[in-house]
């Protein structure tokens, strides 16, 4: 059981690695939101499945159900907005260099 905690664990924090690492190598803002909400969800779901497997409670399974469920709804909706508020701002879009 503890190797299936480890691989949850080390794996969540892998993908919020890359979540951080998308913030700081990413060009523009709305691809930075996008690497963020998309691995940092993740991150944190695979985070929650090891604590919940580690304690095997109840109490602290629904919580960590309960986290998951909250960041897996405000998340994406919270990218949308900022995303939308740039959009009206008329933020400039990334352009490559091709």
């Amino acid at each position: 059981m503890e190797w299936f905690i480890a691989f949850f664990l080390i794996s969540g924090a892998l993908f919020n690695l890359f979540a951080a690492l998308g913030i700081l190598r990413m060009p523009d803002t709305y691809i930075r939101m996008h690497a963020s909400t998309k691995a940092g969800t993740i991150g944190l779901g695979l985070m929650m499945v090891a604590v919940a497997l580690h304690f095997q409670d109840l109490s602290v399974t629904s919580r960590a159900v309960g986290i998951l469920l909250f960041v897996m709804m405000t998340a994406p909706i919270a990218a949308h907005l900022l995303g939308r508020s740039l959009l009206k701002s008329h933020y400039a879009i990334w352009q490559s260099g091709d």
